[in-house]
């Protein structure tokens, strides 16, 4: 297989050859005959970008749903083509279009050391030295079969009291649930991080219950059903997640130092949620001052939401 190459005018200027049938799968994965490939190319669709420079190079201009990833485009030399396109698909991190930059080197050693790990890392091969863009051979156990396509909460709560016990947590605002197996593993694991900080391991359980409630709110209640939880209200989000971290041991008293719930909520929100890592941040730290830039954005609207209760 031959992958192009185009500079951010879309002109071919290199290429990339594997040897192997490659079947397209999603995102910047691949599939050869056996192996899987994450990082030799994509069907560009869009990326994002923080200022319009230049308007007339896109066919569509959104605001991103992500408050602090920028606008959404989709450039006019880019569309209907298969590659690498030498431009950051998001504002903050340096990976290029379609391929890896240095921030996924955390998959080589999470996938040695996380216990629930469905992909071993086969090669990384750093295919251009002055740009930092490699691209991986991984093997999945799971063959990339999601959590959200055949349920079994039992696996998911194994899953998710492996982490709290073990220290290993997933980034708060991620939708992690996209990253669990139909068998309660992980199939990347280069955002995990290890902490044993109540606000990550807080983070963390919330971050998996909130992406499977709002992507499928009958498997997350399925799941509730295995910690006997309820759901009254988005409220509840917060507080299972307070639950499921006092029901394996953790010392959740700094958390519920009020009387009411509201209060507790606003307390734990503003206190303890937010300041942990968020997807700015990369499990890795490389970044950490775009991560603390989104943490002071999302403290303001916190804060602002707050005063309006």
């Amino acid at each position: 297989m031959i992958t192009p190459i185009y500079n951010k005018s879309g002109i071919q200027i290199d290429e990339l050859s594997i040897d192997d049938d490659i079947t397209f799968l999603e995102g910047r994965v691949s599939k050869g005959k056996t192996l899987y490939y994450k990082g030799i190319g994509c069907h560009y669709r869009f990326h994002h970008i923080n200022d319009i420079v230049s308007p007339n190079e896109y066919s569509h201009i959104q605001k991103s749903d992500v408050f602090y990833a920028g606008y959404t485009v989709s450039k006019i030399c880019y569309q209907n083509k298969f590659g690498i396109f030498q431009e950051p698909y998001q504002t903050f991190f340096p990976d290029f279009i379609g391929t890896c930059s240095q921030k996924e080197g955390n998959i080589v050693l999470n996938s040695y050391l996380f216990e629930k790990t469905s992909v071993e890392v086969i090669d990384c091969i750093q295919y251009d030295k002055i740009n930092n863009q490699s691209y991986y051979i991984l093997d999945y156990s799971c063959k990339r079969q999601k959590y959200l396509n055949h349920p079994n909460p039992k696996y998911l709560r194994d899953l998710i009291e492996y982490t709290v016990q073990s220290n290993w947590n997933f980034l708060w605002d991620k939708t992690s649930i996209n990253d669990i197996t139909y068998n309660g593993l992980v199939s990347d694991v280069a955002d995990l991080f290890q902490s044993n900080a109540i606000e990550h391991k807080l983070g963390s359980v919330y971050s998996v219950l909130y992406s499977l409630g709002k992507l499928n709110h009958q498997y997350y209640l399925d799941l509730l059903k295995e910690f006997n939880l309820e759901h009254i209200d988005d409220k509840w989000y917060v507080f299972n997640a307070v639950s499921i971290l006092s029901l394996n041991n953790v010392n959740v008293e700094p958390l519920l130092p009020c009387s009411s719930v509201s209060e507790n909520y606003k307390h734990i929100v503003k206190n303890y949620l937010v300041t942990g890592k968020n997807c700015a941040y990369c499990a890795c730290d490389m970044f950490a001052e775009f991560g603390e830039q989104v943490k002071s954005e999302y403290s303001k609207m916190i804060e602002n939401q707050i005063n309006k209760t």
